[in-house]
């Protein structure tokens, strides 16, 4: 998964995320929690596509 399409997902997700519990926060806190939602979103993107791929190789050893 390239970076441009982790970031659009992330952002997505994250917004998702925010319109979810928005209510709970004041609107001056909206910020923090999207960018802690997106970094966590990120990673997971991040964690996801580098497990796909390990798990590719070992599906089609040789082809390394």
């Amino acid at each position: 998964m390239n970076q441009r399409l982790q970031h659009d997902c992330a952002m997505a997700m994250a917004k998702a995320l925010l319109d979810m519990v928005a209510h709970n926060y004041r609107e001056e806190e909206h910020r923090d929690v999207f960018e802690a939602f997106y970094t966590a979103c990120k990673a997971g993107l991040e964690a996801y596509a580098i497990n796909d791929d390990r798990m590719q190789r070992r599906l089609r050893p040789l082809n390394n």
